[in-house]
């Protein structure tokens, strides 16, 4: 889940790339091993600056501590993400098991509220993210955060659905 976010901001940071005006251009997911490139991050912080800038009007040095706190919570949405398909991968492989119902459930329940706590604590980092981000920002300002938030989200889905 974590690698679907970052491959879709990579993707999103591709869109939004400077070109030239009524240029056509294909959204290209990266290979994972790019999501890891410490220059590729440096462009999408890079990124997120000069949008956050531009869309609400902030101050350079403002927009990059929201685009800081962006990065933070992207790597710990990524983190919980990894950790829960892994316990997802968990559920699959004693589902699947020869074991009588009754041991499945034995083995199941810890598995499934350790899932659970992550999912909570994934939720709660998100209302924490966008409270964060928000903060200090005009209704304005917040309105305009959230309508670029939703766009960068769209395009993931569709830097997803294209890499597939």
């Amino acid at each position: 889940m974590r690698m679907a976010l970052l491959l879709g901001l990579s993707a999103t940071l591709a869109a939004q790339a400077p070109r030239a005006p009524q240029t056509p251009h294909r959204t290209e997911a990266p290979s994972p091993s790019r999501v890891q490139d410490p220059h590729f991050m440096a462009r999408l912080f890079q990124w997120r600056v000069s949008r956050i800038t531009k869309v609400l009007g902030l101050p350079e040095d403002r927009a990059r501590v929201m685009a800081e706190k962006w990065g933070r919570w992207d790597r710990e949405h990524m983190e919980r993400g990894q950790q829960t398909a892994e316990l997802r991968r968990q559920f699959h492989q004693i589902l699947m098991g020869p074991e009588a119902e009754d041991e499945k459930n034995a083995r199941l329940k810890p598995v499934v509220d350790q899932y659970m706590t992550l999912r909570r604590a994934q939720e709660a980092g998100r209302k924490q993210f966008e409270e964060d981000i928000r903060s200090g920002l005009a209704p304005a300002q917040q309105a305009r955060l959230i309508l670029v938030m939703e766009e960068i989200q769209q395009r993931l889905r569709e830097g997803l659905k294209d890499a597939k």
